[in-house]
């Protein structure tokens, strides 16, 4: 089922990947229409799962494009999909689970101009939770996004809050069905001498609440998907010193992660106050790579929400 209500040749596209449903694709989906409107920009969900769940995304947003996809499992290859399906000269990238500021959009069209860049892509605020178990996914997932970004090139951006030239996307297709692009794609832009620029004031929110057994669960099974796909490429020497040395990995994440807080002075009280359900939360990430590196990936990231 689709939905159609779209510009035929739009300057921008918006793509979300949507598994897990309402009330997160509904505040993301709320947080663009304003400005996608005012731009004439596309939106398009790719929605997995069953019809009745893409059916109401497109009655209850009837100015965004629904595509359903009970076919794919994977993020990654629904995201894919989703560019398969627009007709932007830029396509813009954000998880479901987040919310785009008021100027996001305007603030991405103002950094492609300013060069010739592949991507384009800003930080990560909190939604100021209520709950130290929401704290726990921001500071273990998101650190690395934190603000304040750096303003300027950058060889890193994250693909939560991203904008990236349509081409570059469309000839690297073999590369955007499997791993998170962050991990599978961006490295092979940089490599290749595509340039990244980091703008702060790109801002989307991550947003809660999330229960913190699930996230544990999503957690490994992430980890586990990455861990087996990044051992494919790996001597067996490497992969078995990280088999050995993955006991000092929980302390050595959690030392960085500190260091990013304290440096970027962003919620660091939040960040102490949380540490007891963050250690846990560090174990269980290193755990599932340790299991993907040993076995594989398997079915992991097709249990990703």
């Amino acid at each position: 089922m689709e939905h159609e209500n779209r510009d035929e040749s739009p300057k921008l596209s918006v793509v979300i990947a949507s598994k897990v449903g309402d009330p997160f694709i509904d505040a993301c989906l709320r947080s663009v229409e304003a400005e996608t409107k005012a731009l004439g920009a596309e939106v398009v969900v790719v929605a997995a799962g069953e019809k009745r769940y893409a059916d109401r995304i497109a009655r209850d947003f009837d100015w965004v494009r629904v595509v359903h996809a009970p076919e794919l499992a994977k993020v990654p290859a629904l995201r894919r999909r989703g560019v398969e399906e627009s007709k932007g000269e830029l396509v813009a990238i954000i998880e479901e689970h987040c919310a785009a500021g008021p100027d996001w959009l305007h603030r991405a069209l103002e950094a492609h101009a300013k060069g010739d860049y592949g991507a384009v892509g800003g930080p990560i605020f909190d939604d100021d939770y209520d709950r130290l178990r929401d704290w726990v996914t921001y500071f273990v997932e998101y650190n690395g996004a934190m603000p304040p970004a750096p303003e300027g090139e950058t060889s890193a951006l994250s693909d939560v809050n991203i904008v990236y030239r349509r081409e570059v996307l469309t000839d690297h297709m073999h590369l955007l069905d499997e791993g998170y692009w962050q991990m599978t794609l961006h490295g092979t832009l940089v490599d290749e001498g595509v340039r990244f620029l980091s703008v702060p004031d790109m801002v989307v929110r991550h947003l809660g609440p999330w229960n913190f057994f699930y996230y544990m669960h999503q957690r490994f099974l992430f980890s586990r998907a990455y861990g087996g796909v990044r051992a494919q490429s790996q001597s067996p020497i490497r992969r078995i010193a990280y088999l050995l040395g993955a006991p000092i990995i929980p302390v050595m994440l959690l030392i960085r992660m500190a260091r990013t807080v304290r440096e970027k002075r962003c919620r660091v009280p939040e960040f102490y106050r949380t540490l007891p359900l963050i250690v846990p939360a560090l174990v269980v990430l290193v755990a599932g790579e340790w299991v993907g590196c040993l076995i594989g990936p398997g079915d992991a990231l097709d249990r990703v929400e």
